[in-house]
């Protein structure tokens, strides 16, 4: 089943399968020259996955770890500046032995407790690898050599390497089963699993991210069973609320933004939500802007390069789009008091802001009703004439022009 992904215009494609055993086993295709692949591969791996049906034998009892409490997460929020994570990443010297330098820049990704904010900032190639280098052949070679990393990302062509890593200490390979199971494993399986998750979520970032987006996606009120049917119940969103927030404390935009965004819908079911909730969206809109992008200039460039241009407008433009998501939430939020005091002028700036930059229908819609004037949009948003969405008036459209059928003839005896 492939998933297309996007974040912040990076993307992703993913390829799941459900596999013989009750593990739904993954294989990722990796877009050239995008980011925030892996930790989007391995982590929607469970969420997107086919759930398998629930066994009918009672689940043996869990080690109990109570959902941690939203009173409990933080408060106060903090962008941390890409190039802060980046001064870490391994960096190729001049004449430097490649293969080395591509295992440790997959060592460096996926460091237990790193994996998401270094996942989301960082290239699927790294920078400053030559020209020449195939990146999937050294990763093939690392991996046939056991290097953990690489054996993880060509998981699909054994899919028992997951477990063995594993078995053998690997902590994301743990998690990558431990989200599986979550998703489609047997009833005990779920139980076992969501016994790991509270278990491991307060001590380490990415369990907490993994499980706390599992629970807002993959809820729908009946955990236990077929998953992903519905919204998450509101004792779902608090939980995934504590884990959240925990990995948005301090975090790269990316992360910030997708935490935010998670939450979009769920203003108001928690008044401790909304309270961090809304400081979160203060914090993400003082680091984003609206400011409108000129379409690239094309002329003189080779096809090659108009279609570079193009895609990194692209990029850009769903940057400014999930940024405006932000801004719409933030302004709904202020204009019903949520988390906070009202402030319904904020509230109108931050929506007229957002529907002059991508033309946000609820930013229209909100306006409108504030009694704000923004009729130059009206025919953007007019629903077409008529009473047929297709174009026609119903009642103009003539009878068909036909004969009716004959009465069947009277039976004869």
């Amino acid at each position: 089943m492939p998933i297309g992904v996007r974040t912040r215009g990076r993307q992703l494609l993913l390829e799941c399968g459900a596999a013989p055993s009750t593990q739904a086993q993954s294989r990722v295709r990796l877009a050239r020259g995008t980011r925030g692949l892996i930790v989007k591969a391995f982590f929607l791996a469970g969420i997107s996955a086919l759930a398998l049906c629930a066994c009918t034998t009672t689940p043996g009892a869990a080690t109990a770890f109570a959902p941690l409490s939203v009173a409990t997460a933080p408060s106060d929020f903090r962008i941390v500046p890409d190039a802060e994570i980046l001064a870490s990443r391994p960096a190729l010297a001049p004449s430097g032995d490649v293969k080395a330098f591509v295992g440790a820049y997959l060592d460096w990704i996926f460091t237990p407790g790193h994996l998401v904010e270094r996942s989301v900032l960082s290239d699927m190639e790294p920078q400053g690898l030559p020209a020449d280098a195939d990146f999937y052949a050294v990763i093939a070679e690392l991996a046939e050599e056991g290097h953990p990393a690489a054996l993880l990302m060509n998981a699909g062509d054994d899919p028992d390497t997951p477990q063995k890593l594993a078995d053998s200490g690997n902590y994301v390979a743990r998690l990558i089963l431990e989200l599986d199971k979550l998703s489609a494993g047997s009833v005990q399986q779920k139980v076992d699993a969501l016994g790991w998750f509270r278990a491991e979520a307060p001590k380490n970032s990415d369990a907490a991210f993994a499980f706390g987006t599992f629970l807002l996606t993959q809820g729908g009120g009946d955990f236990m069973g077929m998953s992903g049917l519905g919204a998450p119940t509101p004792g779902e969103v608090r939980e995934a609320a504590a884990l959240l927030f925990r990995s948005a404390e301090a975090a790269p935009l990316d992360v910030s933004l997708q935490v935010a965004s998670s939450f979009a819908t769920h203003a108001g079911v928690d008044a401790e939500i909304d309270t961090r909730l809304r400081k979160l969206l203060e914090t993400v809109v003082a680091a984003t802007s609206l400011a409108p992008l000129p379409e690239p200039n094309i002329e003189g460039m080779t096809d090659e390069q108009a279609m570079d241009a193009y895609a990194t407008y692209e990029a850009q433009m769903m940057e400014v789009a999930s940024a405006s998501g932000a801004h719409v939430s933030l302004a709904g939020m202020l204009h019903k008091g949520q988390g906070g005091p009202a402030d319904i002028e904020r509230a109108k700036v931050l929506y007229r802001g957002a529907l002059d930059a991508t033309q946000d229908y609820t930013a229209y819609t909100a306006l409108t009703e504030l009694g704000v004037d923004v009729s130059e949009y009206d025919a953007l948003f007019a629903e077409p004439a008529g009473d047929d969405l297709w174009g026609e008036d119903p009642e103009s459209v003539p009878a068909p022009d036909f004969a009716p059928e004959p009465a069947p003839a009277p039976h004869q005896h």
